[in-house]
């Protein structure tokens, strides 16, 4: 059995707790995770205080309840599974470098802010900043694959490098800003300023008409890149549901940020 925290609702403040990750359980009985720190609003409490703890740290974790107040859950994981049962709090997954987060809610702000590594899923919805660069940091999400199945806040991959972002609903308002590589998807439309500043990368999209992007992106022609095949058909086996026309069918493509140099491209089907 793997190690299980269920969430008692014993407080609505926000819930800090340092390295909520399975290789820092790694060893540990149950009696010695419930008994780890954890901040609560400006108190000090702990795990047991919080969650009622069952099962084994064996690189497995699973966490039960509505968790909208737990702060940086899977913050800094390299290794290992996390599943959330229930919605989460802010920077899910922030900075990790490897393992997997499956989320069976929702997600709030900075998820996978600057991540580097591994695979995160979310069934619901993510806010502002998925896979985005922290305040004064040059670059965003580094590698690894988000797929989230519900619609996103503002900014998503906010000056991305590398990786995967892929949305099945739609997104908020300067989805890939400053990107400077990557690929981001977006199947139920975008905000105002897709692309803003992108140096780089490709913006998938489906369900924008072309007068909605910038100026500084110029038509180009129907085109389909070697590697959106293999996209499509990674994304497809990671349970993201696709429309026949953008699995098979040919996208319009424009190039831009004309005011960053315009080599970053934004792929458009009806």
């Amino acid at each position: 059995m793997p190690l299980c925290l269920t969430w008692l609702e014993q407080t609505y403040l926000a819930v800090e707790i340092e390295e909520l990750t399975p290789e820092a359980f790694r060893g540990c009985t149950a009696q010695e995770v419930a008994n780890r720190p954890a901040r609560v609003g400006n108190a000090s409490g702990s795990i047991g205080d919080l969650f009622r703890v069952e099962g084994e740290a064996d690189g497995s974790l699973v966490l039960e309840g509505d968790l909208c107040h737990v702060r940086g859950i899977g913050q800094g994981m390299s290794t290992g599974s996390i599943v959330v049962r229930g919605n989460a709090g802010p920077r899910l997954g922030m900075k990790m470098t490897g393992g997997t987060i499956d989320v069976y809610g929702d997600v709030d702000v900075w998820a996978c802010a600057e991540m580097a590594g591994g695979l995160v899923t979310v069934q619901g919805r993510a806010g502002d900043y998925l896979g985005a660069a922290l305040p004064g940091s040059r670059s965003g999400m580094r590698e690894g694959v988000i797929i989230v199945h519900g619609n996103v806040g503002d900014d998503l991959g906010l000056a991305m490098r590398r990786g995967l972002i892929a949305v099945g609903g739609k997104a908020g308002a300067g989805f890939g800003r400053a990107m400077i590589a990557g690929t981001a998807v977006a199947m139920g439309g975008v905000g105002p300023g897709a692309g803003s500043g992108m140096k780089r990368g490709t913006l998938a999209l489906r369900g924008v008409d072309p007068s909605e992007l910038l100026p500084t992106f110029i038509g180009a022609g129907p085109y389909r890149p070697p590697f959106w095949a293999i996209y499509a058909r990674k994304l497809e086996q990671l349970g993201l549901s696709l429309p026949p026309q953008v699995i098979s069918g040919t996208p319009y493509r424009y190039n831009g940020d004309l005011a960053e140099g315009g080599q970053g491209e934004v792929l458009l089907w009806d």
